[in-house]
């Protein structure tokens, strides 16, 4: 009897233990992560481990764990933690690279080396008007967001990243908004489409996750956070530099971004993404091709883990380009003569090199202006042979005339008048000073709602310049955009 109660006593007990689950409450996870981090940045930075196979002891450390059920090596060095009572966490360890001191070299420019041909982006050189009437790949917003989850964390160009990429988009005319820190959070993340940015720009963490992009947002907790409430979010760990110290936040996904972004289409919104893996090809059937296909017109980022060194300074020399109206190629190849890679700083889709960012020109409304002929807004791109403008008013369009005035020699005068009518306009070359006599060009012009929009060919209505001085002025209303001076773009 005795013997049989004991007997039975253990099989119970056997029972229980196989059908155990190992919890992993929040002070569990955030010791064990806290751990890794910090052992991690011990083996590299101390003792010149080479991180992966830092990385992969920090793996075999976490599979030792009773709470742990697994543990997947991700391309870049992170770890994806699954615990056996349904938590996760993704530990992005391979930002070790961020701000390491092995990167911190100075950007050289060097001469250009020809990249693999799949590397190329080719912009189209050949148009067949007839056929295809194309406008040149723009954003149709000038309102711009720069979400930056780091700027408190490391920053290597003076002034910080987020600041000169702000002036230059300001320089082309764009409404620049910002997020930083913990602005920089989920809330306003799954706000992003409701913006109608024309620019978006993330800087922060970021992982392939095999088959989607993992970007991590604020607010930083310092332990393993609560259930964020929002669909398509995964609880992740980095190491925060400036607090040197592991912190937790939450990697928004794919998922997230078809759950949130749905709103509004994006207005050929160009993104760009300051992070690691931002392009990679493991992550574009995420979120990169969920965004494009919702609208954005290009998804620009590097295509491996990037240091803060190359990352703010590619960013910083893209956004130079994209100031001076380069196209996305011109400003990619920039940035690879630099020599500060791999990674390699890319676009998606491929075909998407000719786009560029368009030149705005705001003007106030004022109260001595009907609104039907008061200037709002100048849109202009230049490309595929031809100038394009868009002008916006404070309400539907009402006119007989205005004039869209060209200075093609910078010296103030107008040497181009375009002849601006309800459904056409005529392109007027100068005869002699004030008067244009020559006619060019006639082509049509388009309203659709509170916008008037029209084309001209380049050469037959600019000749040779290459660089074109513009401003509007309404006769009979008395308005002028801008009210001195002129908007600058280049062929």
């Amino acid at each position: 009897m005795k013997f049989a109660s004991k007997c039975g006593l253990i099989i119970a007990l056997l029972s229980m233990s196989a059908s155990t689950v190992w919890g992993a409450d929040a002070a569990r996870i955030t010791q064990l992560a806290s751990k890794v981090h910090t052992d991690l940045n011990q083996l590299v930075k101390v003792r010149k481990v080479q991180l992966p196979v830092a990385v992969r002891e920090q793996k075999a450390f976490l599979l030792t764990q009773p709470e742990v059920q697994e543990v997947q090596e991700l391309k870049g060095s992170n770890l994806m933690v699954r615990f056996k009572d349904g938590k996760q966490l993704l530990m992005l360890l391979g930002e070790d690279r961020l701000g390491s001191a092995e990167q911190m070299v100075p950007m050289q420019v060097q001469p250009k080396v020809l990249k693999p041909v799949e590397q190329q982006l080719k912009p189209i050189t050949k148009i067949d008007r007839p056929i295809f009437r194309l406008s040149p790949c723009a954003p149709k917003s000038n309102k711009a967001l720069i979400f930056d989850c780091l700027e408190d964390d490391y920053n290597v160009v003076s002034p910080k990243i987020w600041q000169q990429v702000k002036s230059d988009l300001e320089s082309l005319g764009y409404s620049v908004t910002t997020k930083l820190n913990n602005s920089a959070n989920l809330a306003n993340a799954a706000l992003i489409d409701d913006g109608e940015y024309g620019v978006v720009v993330l800087r922060g963490h970021g992982g392939d996750l095999g088959g989607d992009f993992g970007f991590l947002v604020r607010p930083w907790f310092t332990s393993y956070p609560p259930a964020s409430g929002y669909t398509g979010t995964i609880p992740a760990s980095a190491y925060n530099h400036a607090a040197g110290a592991t912190q937790f936040g939450y990697v928004i996904t794919g998922s997230f971004s078809s759950a949130y972004w749905i709103n509004k289409a994006f207005p050929s919104t160009m993104f760009f993404l300051e992070s690691c893996h931002g392009a990679d090809p493991g992550a574009l059937p995420g979120m990169p091709t969920w965004t494009i296909n919702h609208g954005a017109s290009v998804w620009l980022g590097w295509n491996e883990s990037v240091s803060f060194h190359c990352g703010d300074n590619g960013t910083d020399l893209f956004f130079q380009k994209m100031k001076e109206q380069k196209t996305v190629t011109e400003a990619l190849d920039a940035v690879y003569a630099t020599g500060c890679r791999p990674p390699e700083l890319v676009a998606h889709p491929t075909t998407k090199g000719a786009c560029q960012l368009a030149v705005w020109k705001a003007d106030p409304n004022e109260a001595a202006v009907t609104n039907a002929r008061d200037f709002k807004l100048l849109r202009l791109v230049s490309g595929l042979g031809r100038l394009y403008a868009t002008i916006s008013f404070y309400s539907a369009p009402a006119f007989d005339e205005f004039f869209f005035y060209v200075d093609t020699t910078g010296n103030a005068a107008a040497e181009v008048l375009v002849r601006c009518h309800g459904n056409n306009v005529e392109v007027y070359t100068q005869t002699q000073p004030g008067l244009y006599g020559n006619k060019v060009y006639s082509g049509t012009a388009s309203i659709s709602g509170n916008d008037y929009s029209f084309d001209i060919p380049w050469n037959t209505s600019l000749g040779l310049a290459t660089t074109a001085k513009i401003w509007l002025y309404d006769m009979s209303g008395k308005d002028r955009l801008p009210d001195s001076g002129s908007v600058t773009l280049l062929k």
